[in-house]
């Protein structure tokens, strides 16, 4: 698994906040720099995957072309230094030729990457059948906290967070610029997916939400819990996208 070590506090705070950044600014950059840096998409492209590293030694992300011109591909240039080793579990997104958009969180503090991997480094691997009591629990990521619960009524699950920006940033939290977001919503998942609008009357289907409510979906993949929202939850800049982990 990446190994803290060789990233530095500042270092690891400054990807998370511009990874951040750039989601909520709705920059998913250009295919023909084959971005791979945000957790994947629920509500477009390609269904995720669940999978695991299965090559031996270490198997580094690679640079996507906004990192670095002709990227990804073999060449030293192209290498990051994260790395995963074999066992570690990965979801899996895009793939463009030899490579796959590959996401993984660690499992202490807030250490999570998003980043090519050679496709042949990583195999799939089917996941359990999905049942309510596997969404219950506090998830959080950094910035984002997540708690689930059983609803009212059976079969649903009630759905409540909140998220900021800028609280990793202690001159932005001393002037009192954290922006914040909150999502609350009843659900009936279908398996390992839910999805919901915040409506001016209660929780809506995705479908049914206005331009300008707040909308989320939810995942349930491996050990973890996928979120993606359309960035109108909270203030500025403020998403709860991301991949969780639950609390123990």
């Amino acid at each position: 698994m990446p190994r803290p070590g060789r990233w530095s506090p500042g270092l690891i705070l400054m990807a998370l906040l511009v990874a951040t950044g750039s989601a909520a600014a709705q920059d998913r950059g250009s295919p023909a720099k084959n971005e791979c840096r945000h957790t994947p998409s629920l509500s477009e492209g390609p269904a995720l995957g669940f999978g695991r590293v299965v090559a031996a030694g270490r198997t580094a992300f690679v640079k996507d072309g906004l990192a670095q011109d002709g990227c990804p591909d073999g060449t030293a240039e192209c290498r990051e230094r994260a790395y995963l080793v074999a066992g570690d579990p990965v979801i899996l997104g895009e793939r463009r030729g030899g490579y796959v958009c590959a996401s993984y969180r660690g499992t202490k503090g807030d250490l999570a990457r998003t980043g090519w991997l050679p496709a042949e480094a990583v195999a799939n691997e089917a996941t359990a059948p999905v049942a309510l009591d596997d969404w219950l629990g506090t998830w959080t990521q950094a910035e984002g906290r997540i708690a689930v619960k059983r609803g009212d009524k059976p079969g649903t699950l009630s759905v409540t967070g909140d998220a900021t920006w800028g609280m990793g940033d202690p001159e932005r939290v001393k002037r009192g610029g954290v922006h914040l977001g909150e999502i609350t919503g009843t659900v009936t998942p279908a398996g390992d997916g839910a999805s919901f609008a915040m409506g001016e009357s209660g929780t809506l289907p995705v479908a049914k939400g206005g331009a300008d409510d707040c909308k989320v979906w939810l995942r349930r993949l491996g050990p973890w819990l996928v979120v993606e929202d359309n960035l109108a939850c909270g203030g500025m800049n403020v998403t709860f996208r991301g991949v969780y982990r639950r609390e123990p």
